[in-house]
């Protein structure tokens, strides 16, 4: 499938009848006596509602429950570890210093039930797994903890990064953990039914890549940053890019393994941001047309195919398909610079025209800053989706002429929603 095939396909999917699947909003099934569950199963995904997902480890303030009124249905729980206990010999565990009995009670608030709660795994200078146990092992090992918890999560999140420190152990991948993190995945969607998602720095899964490179390590330099434009990371010292390697994860566990794929363009310095910042900015394009092409472009290769050079696979295709494709973005901390600020009228157009799964963010705990509500404004642009763009005022959605419509060729696009 070529690049502008894709691209068709992908604004087909905004103009048919098409759903896609995005939230979970089932509820827990329960025994009848109302006594422990005899089966427990999570919150499963239904059709129709995109995705609004938010990061959290403040279990106790109010702002989860506000954003979950703002419209977030999937809160990932930040952080949990895999780790080992002191026995001999020792055993695998699941760690965190979160309030598990809070994070409950968020899960069983009235009218809360349509809210999918997942565990997150990792974050920025996180411990990565230890050696010795089996991704099966491993996932049975979550299992376990989450009955020992009460059944407080529907799936778990790969969240695992690098580290300040490019000398710490950390700042690379092993083989193992790749191998950990998808046989772990798959041992649990395909074996106990749960909820599993990634959230990969857009450097450790670069859909727009130029070539098919592999790489361990978590320090280094972005080179998609042209040498004209370098000064500022030379300034910030930073080298903490990646190289596909979650890549990896997605081939090995296969792409069904996973519900769906969060792209981190908050990541700092990257291609997104140097696309829709820099580059836009010296070529005088405007910002909200600027970050729409961006997401178009990865949506579309993401959904065409890209090619990596892989450890013991040799030269893979991943692909990405629109309806598990997740863009995050930060909210009030983004500072503009390093990290973009997404445009209120680039969200409207991103449900409008691409119809990817939704949206996630970081973090939670920092809505309100500097005044923004992301989850809000994610919210207010689904809401404006529902509404024929052709009626849409120029506020919302400027008319584009290159725009492609369903009833140019009725023939031509029955024929690709077959294929899709």
């Amino acid at each position: 499938m070529d690049m502008a095939t894709a691209l068709v396909l992908i604004l087909l999917m905004a103009s048919s009848s098409c759903s896609v699947p995005c939230l979970a909003l089932a509820k827990d099934a329960t025994s009848s006596s109302g006594s422990q569950q005899k089966q427990w199963k999570p919150r499963q995904q239904v059709k129709e509602q995109p995705l609004v997902i938010g990061y959290s480890h403040d279990p106790k303030g109010d702002k989860v429950l506000r954003a979950i009124g703002h419209g977030v249905n999937v809160i990932c729980w930040s952080f949990f570890y895999l780790d080992v206990d002191d026995q001999d010999p020792p055993k695998p565990i699941i760690r965190t210093d979160l309030d598990l009995s809070a994070i409950k009670a968020v899960r069983d608030a009235a009218g809360k039930d349509h809210v999918l709660h997942m565990a997150a795994i990792g974050g920025w200078n996180g411990p990565h797994p230890p050696p010795g146990f089996s991704g099966a092992q491993w996932a049975q090992t979550f299992v376990d903890f989450n009955k020992q918890n009460g059944y407080i999560f529907d799936g778990l999140d790969w969240d695992l990064e690098g580290h300040d420190d490019r000398t710490a152990p950390t700042s690379a991948f092993s083989l193992n953990t790749l191998d950990v993190m998808a046989d772990m995945s798959k041992a649990l969607k395909d074996q106990h039914g749960y909820i599993v998602s990634m959230a990969p720095a857009e450097s450790y899964l670069d859909v727009l890549a130029p070539d098919h490179q592999f790489s361990l390590d978590l320090n280094l330099f972005p080179r998609w940053w042209e040498k004209p434009d370098r000064q500022a990371l030379q300034a910030e010292n930073f080298s903490h890019a990646g190289r596909q390697c979650y890549a990896y994860v997605l081939h090995r566990a296969g792409t069904n393994s996973f519900d769906w794929v969060s792209l981190q363009l908050y990541e700092s310095f990257s291609r997104f941001a140097y696309e829709t910042i820099v580059v836009a900015e010296r070529d005088g394009e405007n910002i909200i047309s600027a970050q729409m092409d961006a997401m178009r472009r990865r949506a579309v290769a993401a959904f065409d195919g890209f090619d990596v050079e892989l450890p013991k696979y040799g030269k893979v295709r991943i692909q990405v398909p629109p309806w598990k494709l997740v863009f995050g973005f930060a909210n009030g901390w983004a500072d503009g610079i390093k990290v973009v600020k997404v445009e209120r009228r680039a969200l409207n157009r991103l449900f409008v025209r691409l119809k990817t799964a939704g949206v996630m963010f970081w973090t939670i705990d920092e809505e309100g800053n500097n005044g923004l509500y992301l989850a809000k404004e994610v919210n207010e642009a689904i809401e404006r989706s529902k509404i024929d763009w052709h009626d849409l005022n120029d506020d919302v959605l400027p008319d584009d002429e290159n725009e492609v419509h369903d009833d140019d060729d009725e023939d031509d696009d029955q024929q690709r929603r077959d294929e899709l």
